[in-house]
């Protein structure tokens, strides 16, 4: 069963989607996901969607929702900051802790979605946390990502142009917020946290994750082999899920068929 569900945030409504078995486990164990950069509640390859449709089998309740210019959401490229998806995050994240009141809540957040998700992980209680190919920090990261010609135009005040995607200068004024460091946010964070990141990965290299795991004793990462961000590839992306249903039970729990 899938809802779509309205959330107002700068004053703009976005679309939130809650998927999950039957009524009877609607909302007890939820799993939420947080997009990255120029993303979306689908990914690419429509892979949270793939995994959602198996975590709902397996008795959880899925949450995917777009951010204010992402997806089916309203507003344009020029709402894309993290600082404004931060806030927009923490809007759906106390809904869902007020409208559905899970008895246990965890999030899977993916690349720019990670630092986002660092930064707000004392929010709401939460059960642990899955970082697929997580940023650990906003500068360094997209000065690599996006290169220096691009990165510089783009901190001189200018739109830029990403495989397509109109970056606006708006974000990049919120790049110059020296508290955009993932790991010094996360830093103490107690619960159980675990990072999948591809070894090929280019855009968001893997030593971010190797950053978070360093600063987080007990925390533990997998790499897939060969694998870039988008885990382009059906054997690279089913590792992944493989991976991420492992972990995601070992935060929340084994549970048992319902």
């Amino acid at each position: 069963m899938i809802e779509a569900n309205i959330i107002n945030s700068r004053g703009k409504d976005m679309v939130c989607l809650v998927e999950y078995r039957e009524p009877a486990v609607r909302g007890k164990n939820i799993v939420l996901y947080k997009h990255g950069f120029c993303g979306n509640k689908i990914t690419p390859h429509r892979m949270m969607v793939n995994l959602g449709h198996e975590l709902v089998e397996m008795g959880y309740t899925v949450i995917r929702f777009d951010c204010v210019g992402a997806g089916d959401s309203e507003g344009d490229w020029s709402y894309m900051t993290i600082q404004g998806e931060i806030e927009d995050y923490k809007k759906v994240l106390h809904w869902v802790k007020d409208e559905l009141q899970p008895e246990k809540m965890m999030v899977l957040a993916y690349s720019m979605g990670g630092l986002e998700t660092a930064i707000c992980c004392r929010e709401v209680p939460l059960e642990g946390i899955l970082f697929w190919s997580p940023c650990s920090s906003g500068y360094d990261c997209f000065r690599h990502l996006l290169g220096e010609e691009r990165f510089e135009k783009g901190m001189a005040g200018f739109d830029v142009d990403f495989m397509g995607d109109r970056v606006g200068k708006e974000f990049f004024r919120g790049l110059q917020d020296e508290s955009l460091d993932g790991v010094k946010a996360i830093r103490g964070f107690e619960k159980p946290v675990f990072f999948i990141h591809g070894t090929a990965d280019t855009d968001v290299l893997p030593a971010n994750s190797k950053r978070y795991v360093e600063a987080l004793p007990g925390s533990e990462v997998h790499f897939v082999e060969g694998a870039g961000h988008g885990y382009d590839g059906w054997e690279l992306q089913d590792e992944l899920w493989s991976y991420s249903k492992k972990y995601i039970e070992k935060i929340m729990g084994h549970m048992a068929p319902q």
